[in-house]
């Protein structure tokens, strides 16, 4: 595991660095000479290899299996490709538009987050066709949480993980906005009518590994789900309030509010890192109330934090 490999290295250079501040202790010039080089040589590899891994891990990788009795070994429709491709990028797209600006219904999503989200295509492979897309984490991040795209794909996975739970599928995609639910539903429209399954294999900066499959006959339970979601309202609304907490590796927050309760939700993580210093002051939240309304009256509300002074 990289983890275990990173551990390791780093502490195999930690200890070339003490054991070259202990050569150049030595009395004798030319044993000082000899023992100080060939420990230099031998840190100057260790941090080759140290960035050769850097760069091995700071990538994510998804690899798209289309399957089904229209799909060939090694051969798809363009037709079915694009549905397969597009689907999965509209869905990111609006996930992270969702955590990391607001979830909106509609219009542009910025170029920052479509940058963030843009993979490249690296290679194809068989059983029955698939392909592979890369994007490599060119961030370090705004703190020490994991990248953001991977956040990003951690909520794509959540959400489609859920197939069989309606009220848990429901509590899940709403607080990411209608787009989120109607690039879902086409996506899972369009797989249907062509006929075809799809698998997921996501192995992120960290060499972990998530897998999940897009079954054509579960589909139009998943969309039923979707279809029920009569209307998600969204209100801007201000509170006072004493900040409770904030999670920055989950997007999350937490505010007592008098006469309301406690508030929990999501937000981007520049809001949060600022409102790290305000923790158990009071505060006056601008927050975006999601309300999703499905066709039986059932009712989900989400919160999302705008900004907080």
């Amino acid at each position: 595991m990289p983890y275990v490999e990173r551990y390791a290295l780093d502490r195999k250079i930690n200890e070339t660095r003490e054991a070259i501040a202990e050569a150049n202790k030595i009395e004798d010039e030319s044993l000082r000479m000899v023992m100080a080089s060939e420990l230099e040589v031998r840190l100057s590899e260790l941090l080759k290899e140290s960035d050769a891994l850097e760069v091995a891990t700071s990538k994510e990788t998804v690899a798209l299996r289309i399957y089904g009795e229209k799909v060939q070994t090694g051969r798809v429709s363009s037709r079915i490709l694009l549905a397969a491709l597009s689907g999965f990028q509209s869905m990111v797209d609006s996930v992270a538009n969702a955590m990391l600006h607001s979830p909106t219904a509609r219009g542009k999503i910025p170029e920052t987050i479509k940058d963030m989200t843009s993979f490249e295509v690296v290679g194809t492979f068989a059983g029955s066709f698939g392909i592979t897309l890369e994007r490599q984490n060119m961030q370090c991040g705004l703190s020490a949480t994991s990248p953001e795209l991977t956040q990003v794909l951690d909520e794509v996975f959540t959400v489609l993980e859920v197939t069989d739970n309606s009220e848990l599928l429901m509590s899940t995609i709403a607080p990411l906005g209608k787009r989120t639910v109607g690039h879902y539903r086409q996506w899972l429209d369009e797989l249907r009518e062509n006929e075809v399954n799809l698998e997921l294999n996501w192995t992120d900066n960290a060499a972990n590994k998530r897998n999940m499959r897009i079954i054509k006959e579960k589909s139009p339970a998943i969309i039923s789900t979707l279809d029920a979601i009569d209307k998600i309202d969204q209100d801007e609304v201000a509170l006072k309030g004493v900040l409770n907490g904030v999670n920055l590796r989950n997007h999350t927050f937490e505010i007592s509010v008098d006469g309301v309760g406690i508030i929990k939700g999501t937000s981007k993580i520049e809001t949060l890192i600022a409102a790290s210093d305000k923790l158990g002051s009071t505060v006056n939240a601008h927050l975006i109330k999601s309300t999703s309304t499905a066709k039986t009256g059932f009712q989900k509300m989400t919160w999302y934090l705008s900004s907080i002074d």
